[in-house]
């Protein structure tokens, strides 16, 4: 522990052997269940931070995390959602050649088209990724129902209020995570894929968990713990407080 900052130091091979021990049990299972739901498939990394204290907290927009190494590449099928009308965006999105975004909704039409569950339903299992006009953001949680939620697909907000930006909010958006916040003493962050080393999951640890800790309420004081898993794995530690010092009384 620091004494002068009181930030703890993150210990790297702890780190990168609790994410070799990770990747080293995902293949196993893979292996194992090659007719399964886990085979042949790339899962997130989730990083969850647990903290002393109940966070009250509920934003509609979540907090963008930068990234070294990006969870979502040329690959990456997106839908954005925008504000009326969408043929600006849509034209946007041609004049700019960005073939990853394949859908673009305008709130009118996602209002009016996507209201029955089934619907909502296919949309969400249609796109790796849904972003939306930061100025929509709050009227979605009502138009895109649970399943976006509860699959924890719900859209990045990237501002696009000004269209000569366009290309490198979407850019920026592709190149960080997001932690949302809700009632709690726990948070799950997407902070790598299994496809990636150890080393790059190290290096978005790294990079990702100082600008995340400075974004909740009292910062390392109310860090309990911090641990790696995937939706299938159990969780492995990378960080625990020391019950015996003082700044976490």
């Amino acid at each position: 522990m620091d004494s002068k900052t009181e930030q703890p130091t993150l210990d790297k091979d702890l780190i990168e052997k609790a994410a070799t021990a990770l990747l080293k049990y995902v293949s196993k299972q893979q292996e194992e269940k090659s007719n399964d739901i886990l085979a042949d498939k790339v899962h997130f990394v989730w990083l969850i931070v647990s903290t002393h204290r109940f966070l009250d907290i509920t934003k509609d927009k979540p907090v963008s995390i930068p990234l070294k190494h990006p969870l979502y590449d040329a690959s990456t099928e997106i839908c954005l959602i925008t504000k009326d009308p969408q043929k600006t965006f849509k034209e946007l999105v041609a004049s700019k050649n960005l073939k990853r975004i394949r859908k673009v909704i305008g709130i009118s039409k996602l209002r009016k088209k996507y209201q029955p569950y089934e619907a909502k339903r296919q949309l969400c299992n249609s796109y790796d990724l849904f972003m939306a006009d930061d100025r929509v953001i709050p009227l979605l949680p009502k138009l895109l129902g649970k399943c976006f939620f509860q699959r924890k697909k719900q859209p990045i907000p990237v501002c696009l209020k000004n269209e000569k930006h366009f290309e490198r909010e979407i850019f920026k958006a592709c190149n960080s995570t997001y932690m949302h916040f809700s009632p709690g003493t726990c948070l799950a962050i997407k902070i790598g894929r299994t496809d990636m080393t150890s080393s790059q999951l190290l290096e978005n640890i790294v990079t990702a968990v100082p600008c995340i800790v400075n974004k909740i309420p009292r910062k390392w004081k109310n860090i309990q713990s911090l641990n790696i898993k995937t939706q299938f794995s159990t969780s492995l530690p990378i960080f625990n407080a020391d019950p015996f010092t003082q700044i976490f009384k």
